[in-house]
């Protein structure tokens, strides 16, 4: 085996091994050992300084950092409570349309917004299963969600039409709901109880704080547009809004509210993690590792399950891996002469592989921040997740091969 395949795995191990000590250290750690294996020293130090030296970097890493405070200040006033009490749907469809709510507009470190709202309405849950529900509900809409990056490069890479993969895959994402109320909602028992009737005056405050974020980095993001090397200072500008408004709301609170939002949060180990997670990305996409896994000679099969997998655990992205295999799958004789539906179910498994690696990987910063709010232990995350992803990706592995078989 190269010794550039050696320092992957190594890495890798160390930082999903390692997440459940120190998940920050292990970021770190697995981001030198890959670089040890596959760069010059003096390459690990140009990208720890071009990652701190980054504005979009810098403009997310504040941003990171200011959301937890958001979220702790909403805690510290009662927003928070006001939220949960009267938003009267039930305890389990909460838990699960909370993170999905806020995830149709998928601003970066967009968890932390939802992960306040599920660790009060999910009290005497475990901690990693608040954070698997966090993960699981904000994601599972990417795979119908037409405006999201993931779905639009993706498809775009197959050159496929978005909404013959949306139409396809919408029983995936019917069978996905399902899946989560099975593993991970059943355990959510009781009611949520209430002291008093349901007050829309409480209730519109705080969540305008949660949602106008979301709403205004879309606004800038798709209306506007600018440069990808400043993208991120939207989310900046979103969030700084967002927390304005949090203060704005909670004025007339007799409670020093910042420096108890700040004791509570610790908003300096998000903006930490932030930079751990994209050193490890600018290693690895440094290390030339994604062109070594796509440009192996495999079956299809493995090529789109196996690889897009790995690549989406390595990545801790999506539209990355979706770049790297598409391209080498769907730009060739393979697909030539084979039905739209059976050219959708090799997309189908591509895609869910590289979501089932980007769900549970310790780079994706939502996993990350969410394991890091609930004080979640990775070991345990990827217990609960495992069973899930390996039923997904043999359900969409199956379909794969039935296509094959009948075209």
């Amino acid at each position: 085996m190269p010794i550039e395949w050696i320092g992957f795995f190594v890495a890798m191990a160390v930082i999903v091994i390692g997440a459940n000590y120190h998940l920050i250290l292990a970021l770190f750690s697995g981001s030198i050992l890959l670089g040890f294996f596959t760069l010059a020293p003096a390459e690990i130090l140009t990208q720890f300084y071009e990652t701190l030296t980054t504005p979009n970097t810098i403009f997310l890493i504040f941003a990171l950092g200011m959301i937890p405070m958001i979220g702790g200040i909403l805690q510290v006033s009662g927003k928070l409570e006001d939220i949960v009490n009267n938003l009267r749907i039930g305890k389990r469809p909460f838990l699960g349309a909370t993170p999905a709510f806020i995830g149709l507009l998928p601003i970066p470190g967009g968890a932390l917004f939802s992960a306040p709202l599920v660790d009060k309405a999910g009290e005497g849950l475990a901690a990693h299963l608040k954070a698997a529900i966090n993960v699981w509900f904000r994601h599972v809409i990417y795979f119908i969600y037409p405006i999201s990056y993931a779905l639009i490069v993706a498809a775009d890479a197959a050159d496929l039409s978005i909404f013959s993969i949306v139409v396809f895959q919408f029983p995936f994402f019917l069978f996905s709901i399902f899946l989560g109320y099975i593993f991970l909602l059943r355990k959510a028992e009781g009611e949520m109880s209430y002291d008093s009737e349901m007050d829309i005056g409480s209730l519109v405050p705080p969540m305008s704080v949660l949602v106008v974020a979301p709403v205004i980095w879309a606004g800038m993001h798709y209306g506007v547009g600018i440069h990808e090397d400043f993208e991120n200072m939207f989310v900046l500008i979103a969030v700084s809004i967002s927390f304005i408004l949090a203060i704005i709301i909670t004025m007339d609170s007799k409670k020093n509210i910042l420096p108890e939002a700040a004791k509570e949060m610790k908003p300096w180990n998000f903006m930490v993690l932030i930079f751990a997670l994209y050193f490890f990305i600018n290693v690895f996409e440094e290390s030339g590792m994604g062109g070594e896994i796509g440009g192996l000679a495999v079956p299809g099969g493995v090529l789109l399950v196996v690889f897009g997998f790995l690549l989406g655990f390595g990545t801790g992205r999506i539209m990355l891996p979706a770049s790297i295999i598409a391209p080498i799958y769907f730009g060739m004789a393979r697909v030539d002469g084979l039905p739209t539906l059976a050219t959708l179910a090799a997309f189908q498994a591509m895609y869910i592989a590289i979501f089932t690696g980007y769900i549970i990987t310790p780079v994706h910063p939502c996993i990350s921040i969410s394991l890091e709010y609930f004080d979640g232990k990775m070991s345990k995350f990827l217990k609960i997740m495992i069973p899930m992803l390996a039923i997904s990706v043999g359900v969409a592995a199956g379909t794969y091969l039935l296509s094959r078989l009948i075209w």
